[in-house]
C-alpha cells in the first residue's frame, strides 16, 4: 500500500470523486480556492489498497516564521468547511483504519508536525477508524434538511415562528430571485458591513479578491439567492454551493435596516424548495458560531429538526517538535492563557473574537 499527496490537476483526484458520494468541499477547485486565502499548498492525500481507497483534501502549510527552527517544517489542515476524508467503502472499518494509518505514516515520514481534519456531518465516515491515531473531538450539532421529503413535510418541520415570519414577509411584498449576479457587489458590501457589526475575526471579512475568485473557481456550483424588499432593495442574500446532491449554505447576511424582519427566512425557505425541485438530497445549513448551540443555531433549527454531530480530528505527528512550537507560542503570548480547545496550539491568534476558534 502506498500513499501520495496529489496536486489539484491530478486526474486521480477527480476520478476518485466519481466513485464516491462527496460535497463541494472535496473538489480540487475548492482546495485551490482555499489555498489563496488560508495559505498553504492545496493537495489531497490519496491511498489505495485493492478495492479500498481514501482521499483527504488538505492544505500543506509552512510553520509560522517566528516559530520555526527548521524552514522545512509543515503541518496539514482541512480547508475551511467540511472536507472530510472520503472512503470507497466506509462500511469496511478495518480497511479504513489501515488507510488512515498510511496517511499518518506518510505525513510523519515527510516531516509534518500535525494534521487537523474537519469531518463532514452528513457523509458516511467510520469514526472507529480515527481514535487509534489521534484525538477525535465532538463539537456541536449541525442542521440539515432532507430534500427528498415532500414540501408539506418540510413545512410541518418548520417552527411556528418561522412560518409566521414567512407569511409576514410575503404580505409585505418581499420576493426572492436566484442567480441575479448584478446583486453581487451589494451583497459583498452588506456582508462585510455585517461582519464588522458583529465583531467577526478579520478572516471572515474575506478581503481582496475572495468573492470574485469564489465565482471563478466554483462556477456553476455556486448560487446567489437574493431577497428583495417591496421597493427592490437587497434585504438579505446568501451564497449556496451545490455538488453531488448536497447543497451547502456558505455565507449570508441581511441589511441592517431589515434585521427585525429576518428576511433570510425567505431565503432559506426558497432554497430548500428550489433544492427539492432540483432533485437534490440534503441541504446543510450548518451550525452555530464556533459550533456552539447559540441563537444562530436556533434560527437554523427552526427550519429542520434533523441534527447531526460535527467532529474534528487532531493528530500530533512529532510530539517533541509540537511541544517546542507550543512553548514558543506561549512565550509570544506572554501572560495570556492559551486555550487547550485550539489545535494546533502554536497557531493560536493573539486575539480571537467571533470565530470558529476551537476549530482553526
Amino acid at each position: 500500500m502506498s500513499g501520495v499527496f496529489l496536486e489539484p490537476t491530478d486526474r486521480r483526484w477527480t476520478d476518485f470523486l466519481k466513485e464516491v458520494p462527496h460535497d463541494v468541499y472535496h473538489l480540487p477547485a475548492y482546495a485551490a480556492l482555499a489555498s489563496r486565502f488560508e495559505g498553504g499548498q492545496p493537495c489531497a492525500f490519496y491511498v489505495r489498497e485493492g478495492q479500498d481507497a481514501m482521499l483527504v483534501p488538505l492544505l500543506l502549510r509552512q510553520i509560522p516564521h517566528f516559530l520555526k527552527t527548521n524552514t522545512e517544517m509543515r503541518d496539514a489542515t482541512s480547508p475551511y468547511g467540511f472536507p472530510s476524508p472520503l472512503f470507497s467503502h466506509p462500511e469496511r472499518v478495518e480497511a479504513c483504519r489501515n488507510l488512515m494509518m498510511k496517511m499518518v505514516e506518510v505525513a510523519r515520514s515527510q516531516g509534518l508536525v500535525t494534521i487537523f481534519l474537519r469531518l463532514h456531518p452528513l457523509l458516511a465516515c467510520p469514526l472507529q477508524a480515527f481514535p487509534d491515531h489521534g484525538d477525535l473531538v465532538q463539537h456541536g450539532q449541525t442542521v440539515s434538511i432532507n430534500l427528498l421529503r415532500s414540501l408539506e413535510e418540510m413545512t410541518r418541520d418548520t417552527c411556528s415562528n418561522h412560518r409566521r415570519g414567512l407569511r409576514k414577509l410575503a404580505k409585505a411584498g418581499f420576493s426572492v430571485v436566484l442567480d441575479d449576479w448584478d446583486d453581487y457587489p451589494t451583497f459583498i458590501r452588506l456582508y462585510r458591513e455585517a461582519m464588522t457589526r458583529i465583531g467577526a475575526d478579520p478572516f471572515y471579512q474575506f478581503e481582496g479578491t475572495y468573492f470574485d475568485d469564489l465565482r471563478c473557481f466554483l462556477k456553476s456550483n455556486l448560487h446567489l439567492c437574493s431577497v428583495l424588499s417591496a421597493k427592490g432593495e437587497l434585504a438579505s442574500a446568501g451564497l449556496f454551493t451545490v455538488e453531488g446532491g448536497f447543497m451547502e449554505y456558505h455565507l449570508g447576511c441581511s441589511h441592517e435596516k431589515y434585521l427585525k424582519l429576518a428576511p433570510s427566512k425567505l431565503m432559506f425557505d426558497f432554497m430548500r424548495r428550489w433544492g427539492h425541485d432540483q432533485g437534490l438530497h440534503l441541504f446543510h445549513l450548518g451550525g452555530g458560531l464556533g459550533s456552539r448551540h447559540d441563537s444562530l443555531f436556533d434560527f437554523k433549527a427552526g427550519f429542520s429538526s434533523r441534527f447531526t454531530p460535527f467532529y474534528t480530528y487532531r493528530v500530533v505527528l512529532d510530539t517533541s517538535v509540537y511541544n517546542t512550537l507550543c512553548n514558543a507560542k506561549q512565550k509570544q503570548m506572554g501572560d495570556s492563557v492559551i486555550s487547550n480547545d485550539f489545535f494546533p496550539l502554536y497557531r493560536l491568534a493573539m486575539k480571537n473574537s467571533v470565530t470558529t476558534s476551537e476549530i482553526s
